[in-house]
C-alpha cells in the first residue's frame, strides 16, 4: 500500500499563455469564457496579480476604444489541474498555449 503525504507541497507545473479577450462567435460564448479564465485566476499561482489586470483592462481606455483588443494573459496552475483546465478552455473554443 502506498501512502501520500497529506502536507506535500503543490506543484505549479502547468503554465499556460493565452488571450483572455479573444473573440468569441456570441456574447454568450463571451460570458463562458469570461468565467472560465476567472475561476481558473482563482486556481494560479499568481491569480491575484492576473486577476487584478483582468480588472484594470476591462476599465482601461485601451479596451474602450478597441473591445477586440489582445490581452494575453499567463496562467500557471497546479499540475494535477492541466487536464481540467485544458478541456475547459477547449470545450469553448478558448485557444491556448502550453509553456514548457
Amino acid at each position: 500500500m502506498t501512502v501520500g503525504s497529506v502536507n506535500s507541497v503543490q506543484s505549479f507545473t502547468g503554465k499556460y499563455q493565452l488571450n483572455a479577450n479573444q473573440q468569441m462567435s456570441n456574447l454568450d460564448e463571451c460570458l463562458k469564457r469570461d468565467a472560465l479564465i476567472g475561476f481558473w485566476s482563482t486556481q494560479a499561482k499568481d491569480g491575484g496579480s492576473v486577476a487584478d489586470g483582468l480588472q484594470e483592462f476591462y476599465k482601461s481606455e485601451r479596451y474602450k476604444n478597441n473591445p477586440n483588443v489582445k490581452l494575453d494573459i499567463t496562467l500557471e496552475l497546479p499540475d494535477n489541474r492541466d487536464a481540467e483546465f485544458e478541456q475547459s478552455m477547449k470545450s469553448i473554443g478558448q485557444k491556448f498555449n502550453k509553456v514548457v
